[in-house]
Formats: C-alpha cells, sequence, structure tokens
C-alpha cells in the first residue's frame, strides 16, 4: 500500500496526453515488503512492439584491491511483438557472441478478472493468475491506447501493465509514462544464435562462471605407472602410483574472494566392479617437501612409527605439507561397464555426478596448483573420470587461511604404501605451530570406515573423538543411513536373500557412488605457538588377512 502511495504522489497521467503519441515509454519500480530495490526498468512501446531494459544507479567505481580482475557482464534485453504473440529475451555475452530466445503466450490466458482499480489516475482492471505456486495479480488499464508488460512470463493482458504484485510482497509498479512523438522500431537488427529459452538462461548464469578442466575422460587404472624420472611440467597429465593417481599442474584464476568454487567430478566404470575409494586432492607446494616428494620416494618424507610400522607422509611437519583433500568420494558398484545386469525397477546410471563446495579451502586455490584424483583400484581398465574445478561469482568474502594438517587416505597403496591400521593401537597426533594469534579455527575434518566385513569398522559404528592440546573437542559416530537412495548407480551390487542390496548397506560416513562431507568442527579463537590435534577412534581388531582401518583428512581453517 505505501508503495502504491509512494507511485501515485509522483504522477498523474492524463489520457489526453497521448492522442498524438506515436508510442510511451513507461519507468517501472521494485519493491520486496514495502522496500524499494536498487534500479529501474523501463518499458518502451511502439505499435505492436515492446522494448524492456533493466537501468542499474551508476556507483562510483573503486579502485581494484588484491588485483580484483574487472568481469564484464552480459548485456540482456527483452521485447515482445504483440503481431506475433512472442516474447524475445536477446543478450551479448562477455565474449561478444549474441544469443535469443522467443516464447510464444497467449493474451488474457489464464487469468481471472477480481476487481477494477484505480492506478496514476487511470482505471484498471485488476486479474489474478497463478505462476509455479506463485500468486500473480496483474492491474492494467485500456485508458491508453496502447499494450505492453514488464513481466511478461507472468502473463499477458490485452491492455497497458502498470502494476504487478507477485505473492503479495513483492510489487513492480509505474512510476512515470512519458509519450514518445515518433515512431521507432524497438526490435533488434541481429538476433545471433536462437535457442529455446532454457537454454538461453543458462547461457546467461554461467557466462562469468571460470571452469578450470583438469581432466577430461581419463582412465584410473592399474597400470604400474611410476612417478617420473624427467622434470615435471606444467599443465601435463602424469600417471603414478601404479597408474591410481592421475595428476597436473594448472592455472588457477588469480582473484578468488568473490567466488563460491566447486569440485565437480564425473565418473564410470571402465572395467572396475567394485565400490572404490576416490579423492580429489591438491598437493600444496609451499614447504621444503611436499606429497610430490612421497609419490617419488615415499620413505623420503616425514614418518611416524606406530606398532612397529613405518607411515610415511600421513601427517604436516615444520618442512612437510600432507596432501590437501579437496572431495571424497566412493565410486558405485560398476556403473556404466555393467549397466547390462538386469534387476526389475532399476534403471541404471550412465555415470555418477559428484560435485561438492571447496569455497572454504579458496585460500590454497588460486594461482597455479598441482591437483591430483585418486581412485583405488586393481583393475587394468578401472575407471573413467572428467574432473573440472568451477568458480561462480559471488559476493566479496572474508578467506580462510588454510592449513594442512594431516591426510591418512593410502593414496599410494597400489606403490607400497601400508593400509593405515594404526588406530588399533595407538592415536593420531598432528602438531602445528601458529606465529600468531587466530580467530574462529575450524578442523575441517572427513572420517570414514573402513573394513568390509560383519565385523570390520565400515559396518560398524565407532566414535571419532577429537582433542586440541589434550582437551577433548567433540565425539561423534560418522555414520550414512540413506546408501539405499543411491542404488541406481550400483549395477553390479549383489542382491541377498533378504531383499536387499549390499549398496544399500549403511556403512561409516559413506555409500558407493556418493560424496563424503567434511565435518566443520569448531576450535575458537587459539594463541600463538604449538598445537596439538589428536583423532582416536576404537579401531576393530583384523579378523585373518583383513583390517579395519580409517581414511582421515584434517585441515586448520582460521582467520587472522
Amino acid at each position: 500500500m505505501l508503495c502504491m502511495l509512494a507511485a501515485s504522489v509522483q504522477a498523474q497521467v492524463s489520457p489526453k496526453k497521448f492522442k498524438k503519441a506515436k508510442g510511451i515509454e513507461v519507468t517501472y519500480q521494485s519493491s520486496y515488503k514495502g522496500k524499494v530495490r536498487p534500479g529501474e526498468m523501463i518499458m518502451k512501446v511502439n505499435g505492436t512492439q515492446v522494448a524492456l531494459e533493466s537501468v542499474m544507479p551508476k556507483f562510483e567505481k573503486k579502485s581494484a584491491e588484491d588485483g580484483r580482475p574487472v568481469y564484464k557482464l552480459p548485456v540482456t534485453k527483452s521485447y515482445m511483438d504483440y503481431a506475433a504473440n512472442e516474447y524475445y529475451r536477446w543478450a551479448e555475452l562477455p565474449s561478444g557472441e549474441i544469443i535469443s530466445s522467443a516464447t510464444p503466450y497467449e493474451m488474457d490466458k489464464d487469468l481471472k478478472v477480481i476487481g477494477q482499480e484505480k492506478y496514476l489516475s487511470l482505471n484498471c482492471t485488476v486479474v489474478r493468475t497463478s505462476v509455479r505456486s506463485n500468486t500473480i495479480e496483474i492491474w492494467y488499464t485500456n485508458d491508453l491506447a496502447f499494450r505492453g508488460t514488464p513481466q511478461p512470463n507472468m502473463g499477458v493482458p490485452n491492455g497497458l501493465v502498470l502494476r504487478v504484485v507477485r505473492n503479495g510482497d513483492t510489487v513492480q509498479e509505474a512510476t512515470a509514462i512519458t509519450p514518445i512523438k515518433e515512431e521507432q522500431v524497438l526490435l533488434p537488427e541481429s538476433w545471433g544464435k536462437k535457442m529455446i529459452a532454457e537454454v538461453y538462461q543458462y547461457q546467461i548464469n554461467h557466462s562469468n562462471v571460470i571452469t578450470v578442466p583438469v581432466f577430461d575422460e581419463q582412465n584410473v587404472c592399474f597400470n604400474g605407472a611410476k612417478f617420473p624420472e624427467s622434470t615435471l611440467e606444467d599443465n601435463v597429465q602424469y600417471r603414478v602410483g601404479g597408474g591410481t593417481i592421475i595428476m597436473k599442474k594448472v592455472k588457477l584464476p588469480e582473484y578468488v574472494k568473490d567466488r563460491s568454487i566447486f569440485v565437480e567430478l564425473i565418473q564410470y566404470s571402465d572395467g572396475d566392479a567394485y565400490d572404490r575409494t576416490g579423492s580429489v586432492f591438491m598437493i600444496p607446494t609451499d614447504k621444503k617437501q611436499s606429497f610430490l616428494d612421497a609419490m617419488k620416494d615415499l620413505k623420503s618424507v616425514p614418518h611416524f612409527t606406530s606398532d612397529n610400522e613405518n607411515y610415511h607422509g600421513l601427517v604436516s611437519t615444520e618442512d612437510y605439507n600432507a596432501p590437501l583433500e579437496l572431495m571424497r568420494f566412493f565410486t558405485g558398484f560398476g556403473v556404466r561397464q555393467y549397466n547390462h545386469n538386469i534387476v526389475p525397477g532399476q534403471e541404471w546410471s550412465d555415470s555418477v555426478l559428484y560435485k561438492t563446495e571447496v569455497t572454504a579451502l579458496a585460500d590454497r586455490l588460486q594461482g597455479e596448483a598441482w591437483i591430483a584424483a585418486y581412485i583405488g583400484n586393481w583393475d587394468a581398465k578401472g575407471h573413467k573420470i572428467t574432473l573440472n574445478l568451477k568458480y561462480y561469482p559471488d559476493e566479496n568474502r572474508r578467506m580462510y587461511k588454510v592449513m594442512p594438517l594431516f591426510n591418512t587416505v593410502n593414496y599410494l597403496e597400489q606403490a607400497g604404501q601400508p593400509y593405515p591400521v594404526f588406530m588399533l593401537n595407538d592415536k593420531l597426533n598432528a602438531k602445528f605451530t601458529l606465529k600468531k594469534p587466530v580467530k574462529n579455527a575450524v578442523l575441517y575434518y572427513t572420517t570414514t570406515g573402513h573394513g568390509g566385513w560383519g565385523n570390520g569398522d565400515e559396518f560398524n559404528q565407532k566414535p571419532n573423538t577429537i582433542f586440541l592440546n589434550g582437551e577433548k573437542v567433540i565425539s561423534f559416530v560418522p555414520w550414512r543411513d540413506d546408501c539405499g537412495t543411491y542404488r541406481n548407480w550400483n549395477p553390479c551390487s549383489g542382491n541377498f536373500s533378504n531383499g536387499l542390496s549390499s549398496s544399500d548397506l549403511s556403512r561409516s560416513n559413506w555409500c558407493p557412488g556418493t560424496v563424503t562431507n567434511p565435518e566443520y568442527i569448531y576450535l575458537g579463537d587459539l594463541e600463538a605457538g604449538e598445537h596439538t590435534i589428536t583423532v582416536e577412534i576404537p579401531q576393530g581388531a583384523p579378523e585373518g588377512g583383513s583390517n579395519s582401518y580409517w581414511c582421515l583428512s584434517g585441515t586448520l581453517l582460521f582467520t587472522e
């Protein structure tokens, strides 16, 4: 009501002023719950043609900070043609490409008259419709000899729309109407590449998304591949760890403070029938040693000893950084390769898409970086993957400092690395040193239990207890009860006599064909100096030649 009154004060319209006009220009203002939104919508009408353009306020250009780039936004316009009964959308993308879409409409379709009102001193018919479960009220007038609407997708009445109200709280209303004395051609000369509306909108939404391709349809399989003896080169793919790791040094965006970042991986079986541990990780190289050294010679990097077994490269030290895990995933049982298996009621997926947000790790995901993917398997064909990092435009934010602490995923299993079974009689300790006090420290913690038999830790709930400097922070049971949801990604999963499939079974924080999400464990403000994170898990005892073990990764996030 307040918005309507404000508009009424701004302009009163006399139909006499428009008798000789060839067209009109209408200015619209939008508001939500009474609060006016910035910018305006300008609608020009000439004959049967309508042109719509959003105009945002001009702000003073701020100087770039931290090397922030200037992104060119798509230029978008909308049009209507009452002669053709079509609504057009047109855009020039940042690349210079012009695209468009056309959507037909029926005038007065599904519009129910609910009353008569006055707006800007003009007589208005009020109609109501429903669009995607939203209630829409449209005010239009026939006092002026022109037709047009600022929202053709909300219903098109046979008249000039002055007001649109969605769900009673979102309002777009005319604030001024002026005559145009000369005839104008409002439709554009070129429509560029024509496409359906859904594809058009996708192109607009993704025009400023930065996609960093890492791997494209690449095999991750057991082929005996070793760390190359030659000098490593940028943007060259390497296979190591017996072939179960592929890695590449790629160029990432230089400025990520205004981006949301996602890892996107597509995987399918090229031969392997089993559910396997998968991981996408970054290799930090800002210390004297890195996981690159471990892949070249595992025994060359720091280790700890437990039960007479040496565990190399799992914990960061002053001179070594453990791999920074970006995504933990688990392959389904043989998706695509074994889709010929028939199970009544199941339609197998062609591949599995794993997508997870890693914006919390943004500080490490800029500039040049080694990115790697791992799938533990012993198959000569294994799996095929496509991996992209995607940077979506977002608001500027304060970024975490990112400090890798530990990663017990045995990436080099196929190159002789022992399983991380040390939790049986020991704990995981990770020391780190802060040069100055930090605020709001968080442990970014991913945990999955393994041991694939009845008494193994894969199928038994085990508490994970986290200590900071000897004081317990949290104790919780990581567990997944939803594995049956993903049955259609597991064509080779066995069917049991009780009607369940092996992929249905609940597990220690993972399911075949899914991502395991990290836990954000709040540690609070920390003083400068040395600190210790300890992880304690009551790991199950071995049976025969089988062991339980835990794949853990932990990263310290904090602000200064």
